[in-house]
């Protein structure tokens, strides 16, 4: 786990996703791992959504909601996500506009290059989070850090 002590549930912030509706994605609401990614159609990230998707049937039984963001348009979230998620698992989230305001919200976004960085944050259903995963550029976070995320975001 990258960080010890949960954060105090963030203002109500809803985005759009890759199905064309809007979620909550921070602040109160259901228990949910969200997970950071720079952009879709690159490997690492594909390498991380298919752990992600892996991790469905847990997550399923624990009742949190799998959701991947990234400041791409939701037209090319549904594209990459169709690809590389074709059973439909999980939820792509658009923080394309306002450019990057809900990795801003969670110190996840990287201003020079305008992509989120590879933050997970695990979230309670009262809102408090916690950040379960990081890691630099190019490399892949760890399943077992998600895992934990799932865990920690289904209890109370």
């Amino acid at each position: 786990m990258t960080s010890q002590l949960p954060l105090p549930a963030d203002m109500p912030l809803d985005a759009p996703t890759h199905r064309g509706d809007r979620i909550r994605v921070l602040g109160p609401g259901s228990p949910r791992l969200l997970a950071f990614i720079p952009a879709a159609f690159t490997p690492v990230c594909g390498n991380e959504v298919k752990e992600l998707v892996q991790l469905s049937q847990r997550a399923d039984q624990l009742g949190v909601q799998l959701l991947v963001a990234s400041c791409d348009a939701p037209p090319t979230l549904a594209a990459w996500l169709h690809e590389v998620d074709p059973e439909a698992v999980l939820l792509g989230v658009s923080d394309h506009w306002p450019h990057g305001q809900i990795a801003r919200a969670c110190a996840a976004f990287d201003g020079q290059s305008g992509t989120a960085c590879r933050h997970t944050w695990a979230i309670r259903a009262d809102g408090t989070r916690v950040l379960a995963a990081a890691c630099d550029a190019g490399e892949q976070r760890s399943m077992e850090h998600h895992e934990y995320g799932l865990e920690w975001a289904a209890t109370s």
